[in-house]
């Protein structure tokens, strides 16, 4: 009757831990980002009476006799399927669809993983969660190791736009202030002399073509020549005793209306280059303050300055990640002809850094809605939104916790039977013990 008393116990203490398990679940329905535990149990050790037989000539075989001991914790696990999105339509609550953490740092630089995406900004521009963490930036589209940048968003900064110099070696492709699609452009060339017209195609190249082609293949028309202004601009001339139209009939490329060449001999500024730098002194001319910020679906900040001007980063076709800065009249300009030039500009990066592992249940819980590393988590892979195996990101809301209140009532109620029950026994043996120990009296 003892080891009775001793079996029920064991119910009793894991329908306890159960409960204990469920009551965390329900007290975090509405925490941010939150993953439901659920506690599963495995049978003790049995005391075996007997091992059983195997058959012979001569006789059957037995089953083995065994008494179980009761039961025990078996394991506590953790759902991470995505809790719903929650509506908020603030610009900084983000939520991942999918897989991956966003990666924070303490003021020790130590690291964690959150699904909290509810941020903010701080009096230095960085993007912070809502316990202070700096939120951490990619460095590249996926990496085996995490970055030691921080996001950060400069708060006053003076942006310097000025035309290309080089203008006639860069690639159709990255021409900032037009779409030039490859074809042709009929130049039609009339003879002031004898009246005689002749059409010319101009042939434009492709996106990996350059400017100097597009100059070249106008320059090879009898009648006119092109030039590279050198400040972003190309223009052309006519040649004396020549006139010079463009043809819509036979014009395939877009050229024309890109450029502006259908209404002027100078085509608008088709290049132009950027120096971002902070302003130490906010008295400065020119001083452009932050307005807004935003964070992207693929987890980039679009940061809004008050004279109408966006700074944010873009993915290039490369897989590198470069900066984009709009003026206030609209012209995008990106990548390399984006020169940081101040302190808090180098050091600032607009991408949000998400991690993701081989093993996430091995992750061990925190307070303020964190995670760390543990011995089962395995690799760690880093990398930004909507890259390998991460999931996209989605602002204007926070993901909500994925505790399903009608399963946890449930599995509370089925808990609570088991102690009960359990309580039942325990009470049974003691009064069988009562009994025994008045035999013989």
């Amino acid at each position: 009757m003892s080891q009775a008393l001793h079996t029920s116990s064991t119910g009793i203490n894991a329908g306890t831990s159960q409960i204990n398990v469920i009551a965390n679940n329900v007290a975090n329905i509405n925490t941010v980002a939150y993953k439901s535990a659920n506690m599963t149990f495995e049978t003790l050790y049995s005391h075996n009476l007997s091992y059983g037989s195997a058959a012979t000539k001569e006789g059957g075989g037995t089953n083995p006799k065994q008494i179980g001991l009761g039961v025990k914790i078996g394991g506590i696990t953790r759902n991470f399927t995505n809790g719903s999105f929650v509506s908020t339509g603030r610009n900084l609550d983000t939520m991942i669809s999918g897989n991956g953490f966003y990666v924070v740092r303490d003021a020790n630089k130590a690291e964690y993983f959150t699904r909290d995406g509810v941020f903010s900004v701080d009096s230095a521009g960085n993007l912070v969660t809502q316990s202070g963490m700096r939120v951490m930036a990619a460095k590249s589209t996926y990496s085996n190791a995490g970055s030691d940048k921080a996001v950060t968003i400069p708060k006053n900064m003076l942006a310097k736009v000025e035309g290309d110099s080089d203008m006639a070696s860069k690639p159709i492709a990255e021409l900032n202030n037009a779409s030039i699609t490859e074809g042709e452009v009929a130049v039609v060339v009339t003879n002031k002399t004898t009246g005689a017209s002749t059409t010319s195609y101009v042939k434009i190249p492709d996106g990996t073509g350059t400017v100097s082609q597009i100059v070249s293949n106008f320059d090879a028309v009898t009648g006119m020549s092109a030039q590279d202004n050198g400040d972003g601009t190309i223009s052309y001339s006519v040649d004396d005793g020549y006139t010079v139209a463009f043809s819509s009939d036979g014009t395939t490329s877009n050229f024309l209306a890109e450029s502006g060449w259908s209404m002027s001999q100078k085509s608008y500024e088709l290049n132009k280059k950027v120096a971002l730098q902070d302003v130490i002194n906010y008295n400065s001319a020119n001083t452009i303050s932050l307005n807004d910020v935003a964070i992207g679906e693929n987890g980039i900040v679009i940061a809004s300055y008050n004279d109408g001007s966006i700074l944010t980063q873009m993915v290039a076709k490369d897989g590198s990640v470069q900066w984009k800065y709009t003026t206030p009249e609209g012209i995008s300009i990106v990548g390399n002809d984006v020169k940081p030039e101040g302190s808090s500009i180098r050091n600032a990066s607009f991408t949000l850094e998400l991690a993701t592992m081989i093993n996430q249940e091995g992750l061990i819980s925190l307070n303020n809605n964190l995670w760390k590393w543990g011995p089962d988590v395995g690799d760690v892979y880093y990398g930004m939104a909507g890259e390998m195996a991460l999931g996209a990101i989605e602002s204007g809301g926070y993901e909500e916790s994925n505790v399903d209140i009608a399963s946890e009532l449930s599995n509370m109620i089925s808990a609570q039977r088991m102690i009960q029950m359990n309580s039942r026994v325990f009470s049974t043996a003691s009064s069988v013990m009562e009994i025994l120990s008045y035999l013989g009296q």
